[in-house]
């Protein structure tokens, strides 16, 4: 089975998911808010689960102001049709009723669904849950940290919806962040107020965040001697070429701020589909560095 494949059985393995594919399903385009309080499922929770679901591009995401809405994604592979139109039905009339109860008090409905039913799934929060709880912290390193890393940072914090927390240094930081990578980050709606070049000993210190991951995005950088990082998080190289070192025209420097930033993207989203909670350390390391080597599609 191709990894695709094992993603996408792995996201209708959750009840979760199911519930909100249903609700999704029964009135189309919805706000994660309405979904939240629906499901009585905490925001970020829920937002991790649709992070899963778009990554496999099961779900479409529109944002409007500070929230995001969801819908079914309208043509699907015609595998995938067929075996959500299979799982489906048995969710919708309690993906129904659940939005109908929420519409009628305008107050939570059950977490479980079909609430009164014996043989329902009660709201007991699963082991999986409970490890979907935790938040990965993710370092990204380059030379200067003013633009690979810096959107590398910008990319996993929005891609990974609570799920992952992502930082970004340098070896020997520029101090400050390239102008191209900020216009780049404006233009895409990527909030850059938090952005700055900084060096790599900030996270190496006792005080600093315990690393989970520290990924680096620059040859050199990954051929440098790095601090040693507390909790010995697993590592991996994810080299781009440097935009900054692109000569040309304003145009041309553009577009390589550009390639960089799909390279990256193409890999932070691989990266947040992982179901790191299934998986074992041999396996996560294998998967991270095969995903140092992925290259966006042709466009």
């Amino acid at each position: 089975m191709d990894i695709q494949s094992h993603q996408f059985f792995h996201a209708l393995s959750d009840l979760t998911r199911l519930r909100c594919l249903a609700l999704l399903h029964v009135q189309g385009e919805v706000c994660v808010c309405e979904i939240t309080r629906t499901l009585a499922q905490s925001q970020p929770k829920v937002s991790r689960h649709l992070a899963l679901l778009r990554d496999l591009e099961l779900v479409e995401a529109r944002r409007e102001g500070v929230w995001m809405h969801y819908r079914i994604t309208p043509v699907l592979p015609e595998w995938m049709q067929a075996v959500l139109d299979a799982a489906l039905p048995a969710f919708c009339l309690s993906a129904q009723g659940l939005a109908d109860q929420h519409a009628w008090d305008n107050k939570p409905a059950s977490c479980a669904v079909g609430a009164g039913d014996e043989s329902s799934v009660d709201c007991v929060t699963t082991r999986e849950e409970d490890e979907m709880d935790k938040v990965y912290n993710v370092l990204f390193l380059c030379t200067g940290n003013s633009a690979r890393s810096i959107m590398a940072e910008a990319l996993l914090n929005h891609w990974g919806e609570g799920r992952f927390r992502a930082y970004s240094a340098g070896s020997f930081p520029s101090g400050q962040v390239h102008p191209m990578t900020l216009d780049l980050l404006k233009r895409l709606e990527f909030p850059t107020d938090n952005a700055r070049s900084k060096s790599w000993d900030e996270f190496a210190t006792a005080e600093a965040p315990v690393m989970d991951f520290v990924f680096t995005v620059c040859d050199r950088a990954r051929m440098e001697t790095c601090p040693v990082w507390p909790g010995q998080p697993m590592t991996a190289h994810w080299g781009v070429a440097d935009p900054v070192a692109e000569e040309g025209t304003e145009a041309q420097k553009m577009l390589a701020f550009r390639e960089a930033f799909r390279v990256l993207e193409t890999r932070i989203k691989l990266f947040t589909s992982l179901p790191l909670s299934k998986l074992d350390t041999m396996r996560i390391q294998k998967e991270v560095d095969e995903i140092g080597h992925a290259l966006p599609a042709a466009e």
